[in-house]
């Protein structure tokens, strides 16, 4: 049981995500084969209902996604190198100035402001959140090829859903979202602790962005409650098709 649990978690190989030196070892083909034998190991049961091609296709959206990450995380860091040079340039550019000149030299106009990590990183962050936002929604669409329905969600659920403590999300800071955890929920208002360790408290619910929808419990669950977080209109349309739905079934 520990093996299996250690190659659950274990990691991708780095070449899985260059396709100039991906090794047999960190192929597509090769990882989709390895998931299917840890699948199996796991639950044969569920190994067995899923379609050979879905494994496959899992892991080649994984390989896109993960790529295009990758590449993102590469021009930030780039752009970091860049901007540390531009500070050495200006630095040794003012080193003969003195007072008056040297303050006014190193004073912080709005270009420079732009240049601060905090706004630098902003565009790196919107498309990050571009390529999580797209493994979601393919997500949702195989799920909803198992069975579920396209109405099961409101069109704005990442704000409007649920959150808890504990929910990994993407928090408002400055007008761009950057990933966060909630950390305190107290009525309409939620704490929150961001990847780099500063936190923020008190925020609406519409600076929190949900980034994925929480576990249905149509599965076994309560069909005669709706969703939550759907508008008055979504709202009416799912009592109607409920209503459809029992008078199918003679209810």
């Amino acid at each position: 049981m520990n093996q299996i649990r250690d190659e659950l978690m274990s990691n991708f190989l780095l070449d899985f995500l260059d396709d100039m030196k991906a090794s047999e070892v960190g192929s597509i083909d090769a990882v989709t084969e390895e998931l299917e034998r840890i699948s199996k190991l796991v639950d044969p049961e569920t190994y067995a209902a899923v379609p050979s091609s879905i494994w496959k296709e899992t892991v080649e959206t994984l390989h896109k996604e993960g790529t295009d990450l990758f590449d993102i995380h590469r021009d930030m860091y780039l752009a970091a190198i860049e901007e540390g040079r531009e500070r050495k340039k200006e630095e040794e550019e003012t080193a003969h100035l003195s007072g008056e000149d040297l303050a006014r030299a190193k004073a912080m106009t709005p270009e420079k402001m732009q240049r601060l990590s905090l706004f630098r990183v902003q565009k790196f962050f919107e498309q990050i959140s571009e390529v999580k936002k797209n493994t979601v929604v393919w997500a949702q669409v195989n799920a909803l090829s198992e069975g579920s329905t396209a109405g099961d969600l409101p069109d704005n659920w990442e704000f409007t859903l649920p959150v808890k403590v504990g929910d990994q999300v993407e928090a408002d800071l400055g007008g761009a979202f950057f990933p966060a955890e909630i950390t305190k929920v107290a009525g309409s208002s939620y704490d929150v602790k961001f990847f780099d360790g500063d936190v923020m408290n008190g925020l609406d619910r519409s600076m929190v962005k949900l980034l994925a929808p929480p576990a249905s419990d149509s599965a076994g669950g309560n069909e005669d409650s709706p969703p939550p977080g759907l508008t008055k209109k979504e709202l009416k349309r799912w009592r109607k098709k409920q209503e459809k739905g029992k008078a199918k079934k003679g209810f």
